[in-house]
Formats: C-alpha cells, sequence, structure tokens
C-alpha cells in the first residue's frame, strides 16, 4: 500500500553546497594546472619560480574530491536503491578518498609523480566508472534531468575509452606513427572528460540539487 510523500529539504540543501564546491574546486585546479604547463613547463623546461602551480594544483585535488564524497552519497536519494548504485557509489567513494590520500602523499613527497600517476589512474576510472552509472540510471528511470544524465554519460564514457586508445598505441612504440595515431586522440579524448568532470558536479548543484526533493514511495520503491 502506497504511503505519502514527504518533503526531504535537508537533502537538497547540503548536496547542493558540496558539489559547488567540488565543482569549483576541480575548476580551480584545472586552471592552477593549465598554468603550471604554460609558465612552469613551456617548452618542456622547469622554470621554478611557478612550480608551486603545480603544488597548488595537487592541494586543490584534495578539496575536489573529498567534497565529491558527500555528492555520491547523497545522489544515492535520486536513484533507484539497486545493486550497480550500491556498488559504483562504495566504490567510487573509496575512489575518491584514495585520490585525495595520493594527492597528500604526492605533496609531502612521500611517493614520485611517477608513481602517483600509475596508482591514481585505476580511481580514477573507478569514478568515472559511477559517473557512467548513476547517469545511466538516472537516465532510465527520469530520476536526474536529461541534461545532467547526457553530460554524465558522456564523461563517463569518454574518458576510459581515451585511456585505452593511448593503452592500444603503447606496443606499436612510443613516438612512432600508429602509436601517435592512437595515442594523441585518445590522450585528448581523456584530457578534456577529465577538464570536464567539475562540470558535472556543478550542473547536479544547479539542476537537480537545487530543485524540491521528495521521498520514496513506500510500497514500490519509485520516485514521485
Amino acid at each position: 500500500m502506497l504511503t505519502e510523500t514527504r518533503p526531504l529539504p535537508q537533502q537538497t540543501t547540503r548536496p547542493r553546497a558540496w558539489a559547488m564546491t567540488s565543482g569549483i574546486a576541480g575548476l580551480a585546479a584545472n586552471a592552477l594546472l593549465v598554468l603550471f604547463y604554460l609558465l612552469a613547463r613551456p617548452l618542456g623546461e622547469m622554470r621554478q619560480d611557478f612550480t608551486w602551480l603545480g603544488t597548488a594544483n595537487d592541494c586543490v585535488i584534495v578539496v575536489q574530491f573529498l567534497t565529491f564524497i558527500p555528492v555520491a552519497l547523497a545522489l544515492r536519494g535520486w536513484l533507484p536503491a539497486t545493486r550497480a548504485v550500491r556498488l559504483t557509489t562504495a566504490a567510487a567513494v573509496v575512489a575518491m578518498a584514495g585520490t585525495a590520500v595520493l594527492q597528500l602523499l604526492l605533496v609531502a613527497g612521500v611517493v614520485t609523480f611517477d608513481v602517483q600517476v600509475w596508482l591514481v589512474v585505476p580511481l580514477f576510472l573507478v569514478i568515472y566508472g559511477w559517473v557512467l552509472t548513476v547517469s545511466s540510471t538516472g537516465h532510465r528511470h527520469g530520476t536526474l534531468p536529461r541534461s545532467v544524465t547526457r553530460f554524465g554519460l558522456l564523461l563517463g564514457f569518454c574518458f576510459p575509452v581515451g585511456l585505452l586508445m593511448v593503452a592500444a598505441g603503447l606496443p606499436f612504440g612510443w613516438g612512432s606513427v600508429t602509436q601517435l595515431a592512437f595515442g594523441v586522440p585518445g590522450f585528448v579524448i581523456a584530457g578534456v572528460s577529465w577538464l570536464a568532470l567539475p562540470l558535472w558536479p556543478l550542473d547536479l548543484a544547479r539542476l537537480a540539487f537545487s530543485a524540491p526533493h521528495v521521498g520514496m514511495r513506500v510500497g514500490d520503491g519509485q520516485h514521485r
């Protein structure tokens, strides 16, 4: 038997604030990363006066992913409680926390950049897999705005595809024509998807978390 729905205002304001913080921090991290390569390594040569941009980027990424965690947890309330949503959300929360820890270890000099990259890329894949899963679920069930789900589906698809293209070119030898044919477009696709990631929580804050949210209807497990 169905019961009345109850507004849950406490689930809209806080997720919106976390999503805004994560998105803004991500955009700031992107800006710092671009400036780092433009100023600290303009032609592949390191200029010490601007190396602080890299450290600042690492620190802001910590904020980006730590504030992404409550967004992931809150988003479950906008989606059907499917096994895929539960599992990918749990994995994404672990991956976000792991990303933040690895960035802090990099800043502290405990791990090198080369080591950190190999450890953090698999965590990014988990996060993008979660974006793809929740976007697909929200799209099919109509529980998230279409513009949010379409953007999430694009992000979740492009990042792993870009990495696969880069990996596909590696056996042909670094710098070979075939490797570049795979690697360059793959790097561009994955890179653009990475730079665009902060826009997704901003979309959630603007289009999903800002709207009134109601609870689940007891008896059928569907949103009203």
